[in-house]
C-alpha cells in the first residue's frame, strides 16, 4: 500500500473539525470498498489515520453508508484546498492496486462534483498522483533501494 500519510496534508488535517474528519475518512474508507473487497492494510491505514488525527468517534466512520448519503455529507468540507486534498488522496488510494477501475474514477467525478470541482482541474489532480508514484518510483530505482 502506498503510505498515503506521507502525502496527507497535516496542516490541513488539523484544520478540520471532528465531523468533517470523520467524513473525510469515511470517503477514503468508502473509496477502498468501490471494488468489492476491503484490503486489511487498507482498513488499519484508516484507524491509524483516526487515531493520528483524533477523530472522537472512530465508529462512525466504519458505519454503512451508500454514495448518494455521503456525497450529501461532503457538504462539510466547504474549503476549496480541503476538496482537493480529499481528491488528491482519492486518487492515490485508486491506483494503490496499479488497476484504476472504471468505478472508482465515477465515484471520484461524483465527489468532485458534490464539492464543485472543475472537470479539468480534477484531471490535473489525476495526473499529478500518477507522475508522483512515477518519480517515487524512479528515485526507488535510482538509488537502489528495496521495497
Amino acid at each position: 500500500m502506498v503510505d498515503t500519510d506521507k502525502n496527507l496534508n497535516n496542516s490541513i488535517m488539523q484544520l478540520l473539525d471532528d465531523y468533517q474528519k470523520t467524513i473525510f475518512l469515511k470517503t477514503l474508507l468508502y473509496a477502498c470498498k468501490i471494488d468489492g473487497k476491503v484490503d486489511d492494510k487498507e482498513v488499519q491505514y484508516i484507524k491509524k489515520m483516526a487515531s493520528k488525527y483524533k477523530v472522537n468517534d472512530v465508529k462512525k466512520i466504519f458505519e454503512p453508508t451508500t454514495e448518494k448519503e455521503l456525497l450529501s455529507e461532503l457538504t462539510c468540507l466547504n474549503e476549496r484546498r480541503w476538496a482537493l486534498e480529499l481528491l488528491k488522496e482519492l486518487f492515490s488510494l485508486a491506483h494503490e492496486d496499479d488497476d484504476l477501475g472504471e468505478e472508482e474514477i465515477t465515484f471520484i467525478e461524483h465527489v468532485g462534483d458534490a464539492l464543485k470541482i472543475e472537470e479539468e482541474k480534477i484531471a490535473q489532480i489525476s495526473t499529478w498522483v500518477i507522475d508522483y508514484i512515477i518519480w517515487r518510483e524512479q528515485g526507488k530505482i535510482i538509488f537502489e533501494e528495496r521495497k
